[in-house]
């Protein structure tokens, strides 16, 4: 009897004490961080190549600013240049770390914009003159025919509406309006400088205008997995820095773009 009793009593204690034990594993694990990554030592950025943004040869505005944000961590940045909806794809995939630059991507679940933007700018109009004699700012695009590149743009950033048509590249967008098929090619400045320069076919710039006609910012776009919100997590506070140090300003004038408005105190 005196064993049975003993022994009940050891089963109980045992019992307290395993539940005692659990119970402070319980509370551990709540206090432990959710997940523990590996460190990151490389990322992943993509997107089409942008004269004097993303320069195949490795230079450019945002290829410098990525580089001046991971490089200092010991961060290796490779870039993969692909179309916008290719880009885009590998970051939801997994495949690429962040698109480099977007204004929006309702379209895009899994997807995110860091904070601070890598570029604000105007967007442009370019047109036959012969088609608006007097020109009134984004009113006279009312009720015409626009076409930018897939993708780019959005008719709700207009005030007015549109006839949109949209191309597989910035080349194929202007022939459309040199060849009398559209009235307005929409895109920024710098980008239809380069779709000129890469043009065949023959047209007299004499005989066209270019006028602004909106202005956005464009962000990064990263994947809200725990890597993806950890790297997007380094680029804002690398922006930040780097704003904050003068150092930002210095990239932006040696690319000839204006600086941002960051929302940063």
């Amino acid at each position: 009897m005196a064993y049975g009793l003993y022994s009940n009593m050891g089963n109980r204690f045992f019992h307290n004490f395993g539940t005692l034990v659990s119970f402070w594993i319980i509370i551990i694990l709540l206090q432990a961080p959710l997940c523990v990554g590996e460190p990151i030592t490389q990322v992943i950025s993509t997107s089409p190549s942008w004269n004097t943004f993303t320069n195949e040869d490795g230079t450019g505005l945002y290829h410098e600013i990525l580089g001046a944000i991971f490089n200092p961590l010991g961060i290796k940045v490779t870039h993969e240049y692909t179309n916008a909806s290719r880009g885009l794809y590998m970051v939801q995939k997994g495949l690429a770390d962040f698109y480099t630059c977007r204004n929006e991507i309702k379209d895009f679940p899994g997807l995110v914009l860091a904070r601070h933007q890598m570029y604000e700018g105007k967007f442009f109009a370019m047109f036959p003159k012969v088609r608006v004699k007097d020109w009134q700012g984004v009113s006279s695009l009312a009720n015409r025919k626009v076409v930018w590149r897939q993708g780019y743009y959005r008719e709700s950033e207009f005030e007015v509406k549109l006839i949109v048509f949209e191309a597989d590249s910035g080349v194929s967008a202007l022939n459309q309006v040199i060849l009398d098929r559209v009235d307005f090619y929409i895109d920024d400045l710098n980008l239809i400088r380069e779709s000129i320069s890469q043009n065949r076919l023959p047209f007299d710039m004499n005989d066209y205008r270019i006028e602004p006609v909106g202005k956005r910012t464009y962000h990064p776009v990263f994947n809200i997995s725990v890597r993806g919100k950890a790297v997007m997590d380094l680029y804002d506070r690398g922006i930040d820095r780097l704003h904050r140090s003068g150092e930002l300003r210095k990239i932006f004038k040696t690319w000839n773009h204006p600086y941002p408005a960051y929302d940063i105190p």
